[in-house]
């Protein structure tokens, strides 16, 4: 599964952090290399991907899954394996403000040998 695949929720697990907080995390895998041919398709298919994390979040699906006492927190984390675009980052941090604005959290991070990172936190 990956950014590709719509209406499908890559991979979701609890996760406790450094404070304690026990987070429901739904990742989203991203192999996809970013280019200036490829950008808007790209970006498409990414929001497209985190619209459909919203749906599931927002529409109740989420709770036939993971019961609401399980988690304090609900992060969606886009994980790629090449590093984001200038315009990619940009498209994450309004995302992240609306998903904020929502009650959930968004994180990303690259992912690959060379740990070249570009996390939102």
């Amino acid at each position: 599964m990956s950014v590709m695949d719509e209406k499908i929720i890559d991979f979701a697990g609890l996760e406790k952090s450094e404070e304690s907080r026990k987070s429901l995390v739904l990742s989203i895998f991203d192999h996809l290399a970013w280019g200036e041919e490829t950008d808007d398709v790209h970006l498409l298919m990414l929001q497209n991907k985190i619209n459909d994390y919203l749906r599931f979040i927002e529409g109740g699906e989420i709770h036939e899954n993971f019961k609401p006492d399980t988690y304090e927190r609900i992060v969606i984390r886009v994980i790629a394996k090449y590093s984001f675009s200038s315009d990619c980052i940009n498209f994450l941090n309004m995302s992240r403000e609306v998903i904020n604005d929502a009650g959930f959290e968004l994180e990303w991070e690259v992912s690959s040998d060379t740990d070249e990172s570009d996390n939102s936190q």
